[in-house]
């Protein structure tokens, strides 16, 4: 009977390829070309208010995150100062208004030409 331990690999060793680290400028662009293109300050982006055009502004910041740059829900958040489930919900509300009301589609792509990003690398439209 063989009685050696086998060793594991720690998980953090297992993820780390998936994980992508931004810095805080990458963030901050992002809010700020999608501020300008909804017409609202950047300061408003990520305080606590909840009306229409704050919302879809915030959620569409989430989604280019998440699914551009590939950032975890857990790594959105504190920039918002929002809880992981709270960006959950607007990335997969924000992707399900994506596919059926054709001003959010324009306002997207067009985010993504100021952010110099071709739309067919994105792994979530394919």
């Amino acid at each position: 009977m063989n009685t050696q331990k086998v060793k594991r690999v720690p998980r953090g060793t297992l993820l780390a390829h998936k994980r992508l680290e931004l810095d805080s400028q990458v963030y901050n662009q992002v809010i700020e070309i999608v501020a300008n293109e909804f017409g609202l300050p950047v300061s408003k982006m990520i305080c606590k208010r909840r009306n229409f055009e704050l919302v879809m502004a915030r959620n569409m910041a989430f989604y280019i995150l998440h699914t551009t740059y590939r950032q975890r829900a857990s790594q959105i958040g504190p920039y918002f100062h929002r809880d992981r489930t709270t960006v959950l919900h607007a990335v997969n509300n924000f992707s399900r208004d994506l596919r059926y009301i054709p001003f959010y589609m324009e306002r997207y792509e067009s985010i993504l030409k100021t952010l110099g990003t071709l739309p067919e690398t994105i792994y979530a439209l394919q």
